[in-house]
């Protein structure tokens, strides 16, 4: 299965709020050699991986353990061989999904934690679509220096878009819209010694004085009396 998703104390804001990729690779096997042919089966694949459970119209159908050859595992429901339902996916690497599953991905809703690794312990709460971060969610990053930010809010095809929360470790805030990952559009940035910026955000820097400092007021001023 292709990859999933899977991430400011200046005002040129560079957010630690980033996104990543993860990868759950694909459970279909062919060439297989059934050992048993019953409601319940036990099936090993010319690659060594193996399928144990339940088996309808000579396909994975209900209920199955698949192990891969590598380790990785899915436990959980199948529909035509694909993942499909509640289920389970392990990695060697100690990367877990827990969820639904829809034609062999990601869809609805699960959780997504992070093994060993650059992003060890990092954890997605949310909606997917696709194998992909897809309408609302919670990433929580575990380690590393973004440590402790948490993000609530909108996802598009595995990017912060839309309206969403980014609640910094060290305590400042971010409330407003992204696009792509970065905050984009109107919003507001709160520090913890409580200064404020508000107003319109582009592509991660806060753009709001640059916009009033080009403002010519003649221009905007009215004199409702002229002599």
């Amino acid at each position: 299965m292709k990859n999933l998703l899977l991430l400011l104390l200046s005002f040129t804001l560079i957010f630690s709020c980033v996104e990543k990729k993860t990868e759950i690779e694909s459970i279909k096997q062919d060439n297989k050699d059934t050992i048993q042919a019953s409601k319940v089966i036990d099936t090993i694949y010319s690659d060594s991986s193996q399928y144990v459970g339940e088996w309808k119209d000579g396909k994975r159908n209900g209920q199955g353990t698949q192990i891969n050859a590598n380790g990785n595992k899915y436990i959980g429901g199948f529909k035509n061989n694909y993942p499909n339902g509640q289920g389970t996916y392990i990695d060697t690497n100690g990367n877990k999904y827990v969820g639904e599953w829809k034609n062999g991905q990601p869809n609805g809703q699960g959780n997504y934690t992070w093994g060993e690794g650059q992003y060890k312990e990092d954890k997605y709460v949310g909606e997917w679509k696709n194998g992909q971060h897809h309408g609302q969610g919670t990433y929580t990053w575990g380690s590393g220096p973004n440590k402790g930010d948490v993000y609530v809010g909108a996802f598009l095809n595995n990017k912060k878009t839309g309206f969403g929360t980014c609640n910094y470790a060290n305590g400042n805030i971010y409330v407003g819209e992204w696009k792509d990952g970065n905050s984009h559009g109107q919003g507001t940035f709160t520090t913890t010694d409580g200064k404020v910026r508000e107003g319109l955000f582009e592509n991660g820097e806060y753009i709001q004085e640059v916009l009033d400092s080009n403002l010519n007021l003649e221009d905007i001023i009215r004199d409702d009396n002229p002599e």
